[in-house]
């Protein structure tokens, strides 16, 4: 019986054992997925070195510089204000806009030229890219800061934010500074309204457009509209395109038996006037926010 209890008893430990194994977290820096963060609050994406191929590399990225079969040489290193990483035996190296692989050959080229080294073999990687960040902000899953590892389009950046929320309008703006020949950013930025779906058979489609560092990508709220009184599905609706009174009606469910076509009012806010009520027809457009009510027949 004792050995039979000790038998249960062992076999239970490494039940529990392997359980705790499987609950194991994953690392999102080796993984590449998204680091899960509290509701409301901003995230970042992990971004492991291996995913980062030949972008250019700025002020504040961090690089692991690799001299093969010389450990001693070999540092991760940050990039200064001023584009410049330090390392051993050849000091400063000016790398700002540079690609990995310029920053490599660039490299083993100063150990060659000072005779540390014959025939160096040189690997860059990008440990922590900051200088190409973009941002997008509103209505997606996962608004944050996100860096551009090589190449990223407007719908990729959307992508990588976890998708539009259910509450996201159909247009996206689309935030760049313009820099002046001196490089500091100018006081007027450009604004860049862009349609999702929008497609165009000769240009590329803005989605595609690529972005630079210091964009910033803002998905607006859906726009409601409201429609009350005599319809048969009164409540807030969402803005389309050239909207007016007859479509919204029609969205609305149609008027009821006892609605008047004549007595259709939109109660709209108007700058510095407060909520006017205009008395509206079929064909007058409908402005975001306005209230729509269709009142009742008379007779």
């Amino acid at each position: 019986m004792r050995r039979f209890a000790l038998f249960i008893v062992t076999i239970i430990a490494l039940l529990t054992s392997f359980s705790a194994l499987a609950q194991v977290p994953t690392d999102p820096t080796k993984t590449g997925e998204l680091m899960s963060a509290p509701p409301g609050t901003l995230s970042t994406l992990a971004l492991p070195s291996s995913t980062v191929t030949n972008t250019r590399v700025g002020s504040g990225d961090v690089l692991r510089v690799t001299v093969f079969g010389q450990p001693d040489l070999s540092a991760e290193v940050g990039v200064n204000d001023k584009g410049f990483l330090t390392l051993p035996l050849i000091g400063g190296v000016d790398v700002n806009g540079l690609t990995t692989s310029e920053i490599s050959a660039k490299v083993a080229d100063g150990l060659r030229k000072g005779q540390y080294l014959k025939n160096p073999e040189v690997s860059v990687e990008v440990v922590q890219l900051r200088s190409q960040m973009v941002s997008v902000l509103g209505e997606v899953s996962r608004p944050g800061r996100y860096p551009i590892p090589g190449h990223m389009s407007v719908l990729e950046l959307l992508a990588t934010a976890g998708g539009l929320t259910v509450q996201a309008d159909q247009t996206v703006t689309l935030l760049r500074r313009k820099n002046d020949k001196s490089g500091s950013s100018s006081e007027s930025d450009v604004r860049i309204p862009i349609l999702l779906g929008e497609t165009s058979a000769t240009e590329r489609t803005p989605l595609d457009v690529e972005l630079n560092a210091g964009d910033v990508v803002y998905v607006n709220k859906k726009k409601l509209f409201y429609i009350h009184g005599e319809v048969n599905r009164p409540g807030s609706y969402p803005m389309e395109q050239d909207m007016n009174v007859m479509r919204a009606i029609s969205m609305g469910g149609g008027m009821t038996q006892r609605a008047s076509q004549r007595r259709i009012y939109i109660n709209r806010e108007m700058p510095e006037k407060g909520v006017q009520e205009i008395k509206a027809k079929l064909t007058d457009p409908v402005l975001p926010g306005d209230v729509v009510y269709v009142n009742e027949s008379l007779f």
